[in-house]
């Protein structure tokens, strides 16, 4: 009786956390229906609250890649249609992009400064990084707390074949997960704010 105490009280915090995210379909496309779909599955089968910070998502065939801002935006490229990890994944992604930016502390100047004395030796090139020295510097703490989330959720193996398999921020991703960086990567999630569960805004 407590086990089935325990799965329907999950079940209901998983529902609300779906309840409170509203996902939309720009073109309304079969692609997109499905990563909809997904993302709605993911939301119920997971307790992703402690990672919202935008509760609005769209599903855009057209998009490139996902991308944060202005609104969260999926893509349907076939790795997040045949994935789920890899879904959830990039989702968390995006949402971190929106945890820096409400949550983080000092300037983003500040924030890149310390991140480039960790780690002066990076490497930003596509696709060993975004293509600028500033937005790699972003994203390995971005990358950092969605390796870290996604450990929780499916596990470290698993995150760890799932990150190191993407075929964009090749240096980043091998960055993150290299377990000789989890001092200096903890440290600068500190420093700026970001531990989990800070919603400041």
């Amino acid at each position: 009786m407590y086990i089935k105490f325990l799965t329907t009280i999950c079940l209901i915090l998983s529902f609300s956390s779906l309840a409170d995210i509203s996902i939309t379909t720009v073109n309304n496309s079969d692609n997109e229906l499905k990563i909809k779909r997904d993302l709605e599955s993911l939301l119920i089968k997971y307790d992703l609250s402690p990672w919202i910070y935008t509760n609005k998502v769209e599903v855009d065939k057209n998009a490139k890649t996902p991308h944060s801002h202005p609104v969260l935006t999926m893509s349907t490229q076939k790795e997040y249609l045949g994935s789920n990890i890899k879904l959830l994944s990039s989702f968390l992604h995006e949402q971190f992009h929106w945890h820096v930016i409400m949550n983080g502390k000092g300037s983003k100047n500040e924030f890149r400064e310390a991140i480039y004395n960790e780690f002066p030796d990076v490497q930003f090139e596509r696709p060993l990084g975004s293509g600028s020295k500033g937005g790699t510097l972003s994203h390995i703490v971005v990358c950092y707390l969605e390796f870290v989330a996604l450990s929780e959720l499916v596990g470290h193996e698993k995150a760890i074949q799932n990150l190191s398999t993407n075929e964009y921020y090749t240096w980043i991703y091998q960055t993150i997960i290299n377990p000789q960086n989890k001092i200096k990567l903890d440290k600068l999630v500190r420093e700026f704010g970001l531990e989990f569960g800070n919603k400041n805004s």
